[in-house]
Formats: structure tokens, C-alpha cells, sequence
């Protein structure tokens, strides 16, 4: 169970995501009111349901963020994993959100040039602000196991992210105490981003943390190949 002050930048990283998701909504809300497109009564029916949906999720985010998780953090007591993948998952399900209604976005509503420039570079970094959370939530427990692992007798294979301070401090100096920060991690996730895989030096080791790469390596290459490049092709 992690602290409330120790998960502090990673829950304002997810808050940062939710920010700039409800920016990118209501850009896509502007891009509809200006073109009106004769639609079915279902799919209308269909876009109110979700943006309906997407509203309630955001309440429900900044409600917890504010009467579950502001307490803990001025008291700074323990913060529950459950509280925490909760405020992951809302925050990551209005990034999915947003990323599906770009794309609508490029097909029903053509946007295209500055405009879906500036849109995917916004669903970019709330992507990256989003998996960096993630990142830290499945990889900073699986350090206590590893500890644990590297004291025993028996030693086990460790799980989590494999940072190059942590290989060279275990190939030199036979301990396990180096733990990595915010910045560790932001670098992990944006070089990810770009790389479609783990930077060099870099391991991930367990299956949990493969499917997550796995699901963000998905979202970076709607994000590249899909928005920014239409983006670029239609610039000027």
C-alpha cells in the first residue's frame, strides 16, 4: 500500500491526462457545432449517451480525487491500491474515449491540418501522462518482492521495470536500494512512446507490465500513424 504523498505525482500526472482530455473534448464539441452533419436519430441518441457518460466519469474522477484522495494526502496516511486503480481506470477509459471520437473526428467531422495538429499532439502527452501512472502503479509494488527476493537465500527472478541504475548497483555493489522517481519513469514511458518498446537499457520483466507495453504501444501508433500523420498530410 502506498502513501498518499508518495503517489502524489503520479495522481496529478492522471489528473494532468483528465485535463487535457476534457481540453480535447471540448475542442471536438466546437468542431460539431460549427459542421452540422445530417445524422441517424440512433447515432444521435449515441453521441449524447456518450458524452453523457463521459461527463459522469469526470465528476465521478475529480469526486474521488477530492473527498478520497485529498484527505489521505493531508493527513498523509496510506493510500489503498483499490482508490488508486479506481482514479487509473476512470481517468484511462475518457482517454480511450477521447482517442475513438478523434478518429470519428478525422471521418465524420473531417478535421484535419492545424486543428487535429494540435489535437494529437494533446492526446500524445495525455497518453504519456496516463501509462506513466500505470508504469509506477504495476511496477512500484513488485520492488518490495524483488527486495525481498534479493535478500533470501533462494533468490527469485525479479519482476518490474529493469532500470540501468538498478543493474549496476546489483552487478557492483550487491544490493537492491536504488528506487526510481518520477523522472525515471517519465523518461521510461515518453522514450516508449516514441520507440514503440522499452529504451535501451531498459527491461520489462513480468507479464502484467508486457500486456500494459503492449496496450500502449497500441495507442502510440493510432496516435502517430492515424492523427499526426493525417495532420502533417493535410498541413496547409
Amino acid at each position: 500500500m502506498s502513501s498518499a504523498r508518495g503517489a502524489l505525482p503520479y495522481v496529478l500526472a492522471l489528473l494532468a491526462s483528465v485535463l487535457i482530455g476534457a481540453l480535447i473534448r471540448w475542442q471536438l464539441l466546437q468542431h460539431l457545432l460549427h459542421r452540422q452533419i445530417a445524422t441517424a436519430s440512433w447515432l444521435v441518441a449515441c453521441r449524447y449517451g456518450l458524452m453523457v457518460a463521459y461527463g459522469l466519469s469526470l465528476l465521478l474522477f475529480l469526486a474521488l480525487l477530492l473527498w478520497a484522495y485529498l484527505p489521505r494526502l493531508r493527513r498523509d496516511a496510506a493510500c489503498s491500491r483499490g482508490l488508486l486503480a479506481l482514479l487509473g481506470a476512470l481517468a484511462s477509459a475518457e482517454l480511450m474515449v477521447n482517442l475513438a471520437s478523434l478518429n470519428l473526428g478525422i471521418v465524420r467531422l473531417g478535421i484535419a491540418s492545424y486543428a487535429l495538429l494540435f489535437e494529437g499532439l494533446l492526446l500524445y502527452v495525455a497518453v504519456n501522462l496516463s501509462f506513466l501512472f500505470w508504469y509506477w502503479y504495476f511496477d512500484h509494488p513488485l520492488r518490495l518482492i524483488s527486495a525481498d527476493a534479493h535478500a533470501s537465500a533462494q533468490p527469485r527472478l525479479p519482476l518490474g521495470i529493469l532500470f540501468p541504475e538498478e543493474a549496476i548497483e546489483d552487478v557492483r555493489f550487491h544490493s537492491a536500494n536504488w528506487i526510481p522517481g518520477p523522472i525515471d519513469y517519465l523518461y521510461f514511458t515518453t522514450l516508449s512512446s516514441n520507440c514503440f518498446a522499452a529504451p535501451e537499457g531498459h527491461l520489462l520483466i513480468g507479464s502484467k507490465l508486457k500486456t500494459l507495453q503492449l496496450i500502449h504501444s497500441f495507442s502510440m501508433i493510432i496516435v502517430f500513424i492515424v492523427i499526426l500523420a493525417r495532420a502533417i498530410n493535410t498541413l496547409g
